[in-house]
C-alpha cells in the first residue's frame, strides 16, 4: 500500500463513523413530533434529551483527547464507533423516556470522542499545512450525516418507524465500528510507511497524568479562548436550529409536511458541507490566514439570524427559506477554523488535549441553549395541541431566536480577537 492510499483509508474509515454521529446529533429534529407523542413529553424535555448529546461531548472531552493521545486513534474511534451503536439499539427498543434517555446517553459517550480521535490521527498522516483542509472536509462529512437525517430519514421513519429505523442505523455502526478497528492505523510506520511529520512520530505515546498536566496551560492561554467562543456562538445557535427546532419551526409557522421541512433545513448542512473544506483550503493555502476569514463567515452567518429573530417586514417568503438556509449554511463554515486556531497557539505535543478542550465550553453552551430554547417555547405556549404534539406560535420561536442572535453577534466579537497565527505554531512554552 502506498502512503497516497494508506492516506485515504485513513480519511474514509473515521468519515463513515463521524458520518453516523452527526446523524446523531441532529435526529432529533425531524422525529421531535414522535418522540413527543411516544413518551409524552414537553419542549423542555425533549430539549433535555436533545441535550444529553452535547452534555456528555463537554464531559467527555479531555477524556477523549487523553485517549487519543494515549489509547491511540485507532482503538479511540473503534470503541467509540460501538458504543455509539449499542446507544442508537437501545434508543430504539426504548419501552420508556428513562430507557430513551440512557440509549442517547451512549451515542453520546461513543460519538464524543470520534472528531477528537479523528484530527489526532490527520496529524500523525498530514502535513500541519494540510490540517486545516482536513479539518474542512471532517465538517463536510458530518454534514453529509446531518443531510442523511433530514429528507433520508424523514422518508426512512416514514416507512419503518422512528424505532426500527434506530435499531437498523445502530446495527450499521457496529459493523463500521469493526472495520475501522481492522483497518485504521496510528501512525504510517505501522503499515511500513515513512513518517510523515517525523517530529510527531518520534515521540511515544504520553502516559495519561502527563498528558493532563497540560490542561492547565491550554486553560489559562488566553489565546485559546477567542476561537473557542467565536466558534461556539455559530456552532451552539447552528445545531439547536438544525438539530431540533428547524423541522417544528417550518411546519409550525410555514405549514410545510415534514419531508418537505427536513429537505429545507437540510440546506444548513448542504451549505456548511461545501463551505468548511473551502474555508480550509481558503485559510491554508490562498490567504494563509486564520482571522480574517473567520470574522468575515461568523459576520455573515450572525446576519442570518436577524430575520428569523425579529420577523415582521423581514420575514422570508417560503419560496426563499431553501437559499436562505444555503447562505447560512455556507457562513457557518467558518467555525472549522477552531481547531487550527487552538492547535497552533498551543503546546504541539498536546494535539488530542487541546482539540478536545474545544468541545467543553462548547458542548455545554449548545446543551443549555437548547434547554434554553424550548423553555423560552414552554414558556410562550398558548394551550394549542395537534395529535398529542404542542403547537407553538411564530412569536414564540422568534422570541428563542433572538438569543441564537445574540450569540453569534457575540461570536463576531471573540472573532476579532483571535490570534493571527499565519497558518503556523506560535505557542511558547512560557506563554500563559
Amino acid at each position: 500500500m502506498t502512503l497516497r492510499q494508506a492516506r485515504r483509508l485513513m480519511l474514509v474509515v473515521p468519515a463513515a463513523l463521524y458520518l453516523f454521529s452527526w446523524f446523531h446529533r441532529v435526529a432529533p429534529a425531524v422525529v421531535a413530533a414522535d418522540l413527543m407523542r411516544a413518551f409524552s413529553i414537553t419542549a423542555a424535555a425533549l430539549g433535555n434529551l436533545a441535550a444529553i448529546y452535547p452534555y456528555v461531548f463537554a464531559a467527555m472531552a479531555l477524556v477523549a483527547g487523553s485517549l487519543a493521545d494515549t489509547l491511540g486513534p485507532r482503538w479511540t474511534i473503534a470503541l467509540g464507533g460501538a458504543t455509539m451503536g449499542a446507544g442508537a439499539v437501545l434508543f430504539g427498543v426504548a419501552p420508556t423516556f428513562d430507557i430513551a434517555f440512557a440509549g442517547r446517553l451512549l451515542v453520546g459517550l461513543g460519538a464524543s470522542v470520534l472528531l477528537i480521535a479523528w484530527l489526532s490521527l490527520a496529524s500523525a498522516w498530514f502535513r500541519p499545512d494540510e490540517f486545516a483542509t482536513v479539518s474542512g472536509w471532517t465538517q463536510a462529512v458530518g454534514n453529509a450525516g446531518a443531510l442523511v437525517a433530514a429528507s433520508p430519514l424523514a422518508l426512512l421513519v416514514e416507512a419503518l418507524g422512528w424505532r426500527h429505523t434506530f435499531v437498523l442505523i445502530g446495527g450499521l455502526t457496529l459493523l463500521l465500528a469493526a472495520v475501522a478497528a481492522a483497518l485504521i492505523r496510528d501512525r504510517p510506520e505501522s503499515l511500513g510507511l515513512p513518517p510523515v511529520n517525523p517530529t510527531e512520530s518520534a515521540r511515544t505515546a504520553p502516559a495519561l497524568a502527563e498528558v493532563l498536566r497540560g490542561v492547565p496551560g491550554i486553560v489559562a492561554n488566553r489565546r485559546t479562548w477567542p476561537p473557542i467562543l467565536a466558534a461556539g456562538g455559530v456552532y451552539t445557535t447552528l445545531i439547536t436550529f438544525l438539530g431540533l427546532w428547524g423541522v417544528p419551526y417550518l411546519t409550525q409557522v410555514y405549514s410545510l409536511q415534514r419531508v418537505n421541512a427536513a429537505t429545507v433545513v437540510s440546506m444548513l448542512a448542504v451549505g456548511m458541507g461545501v463551505g468548511a473544506p473551502l474555508v480550509g483550503w481558503l485559510s491554508d493555502r490562498w490567504l494563509g490566514l486564520r482571522r480574517l476569514p473567520m470574522v468575515a463567515f461568523s459576520a455573515i452567518y450572525a446576519l442570518c439570524w436577524v430575520p428569523l429573530a425579529l420577523g415582521g417586514d423581514l420575514k422570508l417568503p417560503a419560496g426563499a427559506l431553501a437559499p436562505f438556509f444555503l447562505l447560512m449554511g455556507l457562513a457557518s463554515s467558518g467555525l472549522i477554523l477552531l481547531w487550527s486556531c487552538v492547535r497552533e497557539v498551543n503546546d504541539p505535543r498536546r494535539v488530542g488535549i487541546a482539540v478536545g478542550f474545544c468541545n467543553v465550553p462548547i458542548f455545554l453552551g449548545f446543551a443549555l441553549l437548547q434547554w434554553l430554547t424550548g423553555a423560552i417555547l414552554d414558556a410562550k405556549w398558548t394551550g394549542l395541541m395537534a395529535g398529542g404534539t404542542r403547537l407553538y406560535l411564530e412569536a414564540a420561536y422568534q422570541a428563542a431566536f433572538v438569543v441564537c442572535l445574540a450569540l453569534a453577534a457575540g461570536a463576531v466579537a471573540a472573532a476579532l480577537l483571535v490570534t493571527e497565527t499565519r497558518c503556523r505554531n506560535v505557542w511558547q512554552p512560557a506563554e500563559r
